[in-house]
């Protein structure tokens, strides 16, 4: 059996494995013949490869590939990124392999963030239990988009609503009309002809989806004051909507029909560190350094100077906002899914977020791959064997995220 680019496919070959869509959708069964019209079908639906029986032209690793110095390189540097996961768990084993091939073929050798820290003052400056009560009294609030996200939300309830009048809750805010629709027209959602009504996005997209993405642009937008010597906005972006799009294609691959509730839930599982990036400049610069000259986990680092972490900061934002439980299960206990009223969603995120860190896809200011739930992998039953062809799947559309975040 031997991945395959639908470029170099060719009538006669025989599917190794079912193909489908990002949202679960049978397209082709396992052992057919690919026939001149499956082409067309494939790139309709954004497929770039699908798993061929035999070698069949296929590209295979060679040798010479795998022990050539780059590839040592990268694969001593992507060891000092896994260095808090245990590399005998199948799960894991696997990702980092998938992770080492991911970045040799992108040559990425860097393991530091992009987090610049200017300015860092003394580590024993942050009041350790004061935290949360200072927090509490920040007074955070959403400027614009919740508005418009209650509104879209009381529409979509109403059983008379159509697709024209939930266009019109979302074009009230240009900025939101605009980013949608540049999303429904890249390879994320994989229709063949250009879309330019929101209302045609509702219907081909559906109400709930329109919903999520809505709801996770508009809450992402608003953190754009961050100072720039803290955090890379895009880079941030990048790893956020990587977490989004491989949190879907895991529901897909688990059978979970809703799976933009997985997506919006990546997007925002780091939510509560953009909070504190925002409102609490000084107190990130000093467990950003901490990180750095000791290299331990961020999130534990902040649980141990701020008797809080970033999951924390988020459900009480969350809460705060009334956003969906769903979606304060997923991002709260994406560190420890098992601990999680619902744990499979939740696990399905922090499988999502060990795999973006280890592909090394943008950041958040956490420098290393987050230990795996064990037990929370135990209950999910999945197989190791679907990170190769659930990465496959997402690849294609990482290529589009930086079109859409340059908005």
């Amino acid at each position: 059996m031997s991945m395959i680019h639908i470029n170099n496919l060719q009538s006669g070959m025989v599917l190794a494995d079912e193909v489908r869509d990002v949202s679960g959708r049978l397209l082709l069964e396992k052992g057919k013949t690919i026939q001149p019209g499956h082409f067309r079908i494939l790139k309709i639906w954004g497929v770039t490869e699908v798993n061929i029986r035999g070698n069949n032209g296929g590209k295979e690793e060679t040798k010479s590939d795998l022990d050539s110095e780059q590839f040592e390189k990268i694969k001593e540097s992507t060891l000092q990124v896994f260095r808090h996961t245990d590399l005998e768990h199948p799960a894991i084993n696997e990702i980092f392999r998938l992770s080492v091939l991911f970045r040799n073929e992108r040559k990425i050798f860097e393991t530091n963030s992009n987090i610049r820290l200017d300015r860092v003052e003394p580590v024993e400056n942050i009041d350790k239990k004061k935290y949360v009560k200072k927090f509490s009294k920040a007074n955070i609030t959403l400027p614009e988009e919740p508005s418009i996200i209650f509104e879209l939300n009381e529409v979509i309830a109403n059983p008379c609503s159509s697709a024209e009048d939930i266009a019109q809750v979302v074009q009230k805010s240009p900025s939101l009309t605009a980013i949608l629709l540049k999303i429904v027209n890249s390879p994320i959602c994989g229709f063949p002809y250009k879309i330019d009504k929101i209302s045609l996005a509702v219907i081909l997209i559906g109400t709930r989806e329109i919903a999520g993405l809505a709801l996770g642009i508009s809450i992402l937008s608003t953190f754009e004051k961050i100072p720039k010597e803290l955090l890379d906005m895009f880079s941030f972006l990048k790893h956020s909507f990587a977490c989004g799009v491989i949190s879907r294609v895991l529901a897909a691959h688990k059978g979970i029909s809703q799976t933009e509730q997985l997506f919006v839930s990546g997007l925002l599982h780091d939510l509560g560190r953009l909070i504190m990036y925002c409102y609490f400049p000084e107190d990130s610069r000093n467990i950003l350094n901490l990180s750095r000259t000791t290299n331990n986990l961020l999130y534990e680092i902040e649980k141990e100077n701020f008797d809080c972490n970033h999951s924390q900061v988020a459900k009480h934002l969350i809460q705060q906002w009334k956003l969906p439980i769903l979606l304060e299960n997923n991002v709260y206990y994406h560190h420890n899914p098992s601990e999680a009223q619902q744990p499979v969603p939740a696990t399905l995120v922090h499988l999502a977020d060990i795999i973006v860190n280890g592909l090394g896809i943008g950041t958040s200011g956490e420098r290393f791959v987050p230990p795996l739930d064990k037990q929370a992998w135990e209950g999910l039953g999945l197989s190791p064997s679907c990170f190769d062809i659930v990465i496959k799947q997402a690849t294609h559309q990482f290529v589009a995220l930086e079109s859409i975040l340059e908005t």
